[in-house]
């Protein structure tokens, strides 16, 4: 059976990470999403979570956006250079998970395109 999580190494999980990106990072945005790009030290792609409680207030929801992150993320992670990446959603979205995860995947993919310019 196939490993389907996202392994330790490709997950942001300090908060002195998440403040550097932060800081640093290369913000941008689409429909549903918000997105912090920033170089990484490491030697592979890090994905990291910050879906608010202000946004979706039932834990059932954030979860949901949390799996589709990590799922498009997971399957995807060889298209992008070795960028930390941080995931915010912008409002409760009224749609599919499919139109989520292809307006995710095609913000990752315009942060590498941001970041080499």
């Amino acid at each position: 059976m196939m490993n389907r999580s996202l392994v330790q190494g490709a997950r942001i999980t300090k908060a002195r990470d998440y403040a550097h990106i932060f800081q640093h990072g290369i913000h941008s945005q689409n429909k549903f999403w918000k997105l912090i790009a920033s170089p990484s030290e490491q030697k592979n792609p890090r994905l990291g979570l910050a879906i608010s409680k202000k946004i979706c207030k039932r834990a059932v929801d954030r979860n949901l956006f949390k799996r589709i992150v990590r799922e498009t993320f997971r399957q995807h992670q060889g298209d992008f250079d070795v960028l930390d990446f941080v995931v915010m959603i912008k409002n409760m979205p009224n749609t599919n998970n499919r139109e989520l995860a292809s307006d995710l995947l095609s913000l990752l993919k315009n942060a590498k395109q941001g970041l080499k310019s």
